[in-house]
């Protein structure tokens, strides 16, 4: 039998929708790096997976988040993060090319692999949705806004380690 899902991790549309969720919390912290904002977008959209990363103690408050987005846990079985994540790369890499290029994002710092708010224009509509998310989600946003802010990318203690989605032991220090 064959079974057609739809899967918004590897929808180049809905990549680009959640990265102009991010914008507000880049524009909060200059510039961060791709990677960074990858794993952001990641937790973003699979909220559910919270509960895998590895928080410093004061902020493991939020892990009940990951039991509060439980409903949005996709019936059929799914690959590991890691896994997963992986796959999500090079739509996650177009999307930010995208809005680059439109001048959503920096297209300067995004050769170097910087992610930064830039001041290119977005239908008032699409602000609208973007602020009702916003509403809606905003444990969610808290949680992404302390893992842009509080948390390093690279080293032990940064999030390609805390998450396990990315290799770090090859980090300079």
């Amino acid at each position: 039998m064959i079974q057609l899902t739809y899967e918004p991790a590897l929808d180049p549309y809905h990549t680009a929708f959640r990265f102009l969720r991010l914008r507000p919390i880049v524009s909060n912290h200059g510039s961060l790096h791709r990677d960074h904002v990858r794993i952001l977008d990641f937790y973003q959209l699979f909220p559910f997976r919270i509960g895998e990363i590895r928080l410093m103690p004061k902020h493991r408050k939020f892990r009940k988040l990951a039991d509060s987005y439980e409903s949005r846990k996709p019936y059929g079985e799914q690959p590991d993060s890691r896994l997963l994540f992986n796959r999500m790369e090079p739509i996650q890499n177009a999307a930010m090319d995208t809005l680059a290029e439109q001048n959503i994002f920096s297209p300067a710092r995004w050769q170097f692999n910087e992610v930064e708010a830039a001041s290119g224009p977005i239908a008032p509509e699409l602000i609208s949705r973007l602020h009702e998310l916003h509403k809606e989600d905003e444990h969610l946003e808290e949680f992404l806004e302390t893992l842009a802010a509080e948390y390093e990318l690279s080293g032990g203690d940064g999030l390609k380690a805390r998450t396990g989605l990315l290799e770090y032991r090859h980090d300079a220090a």
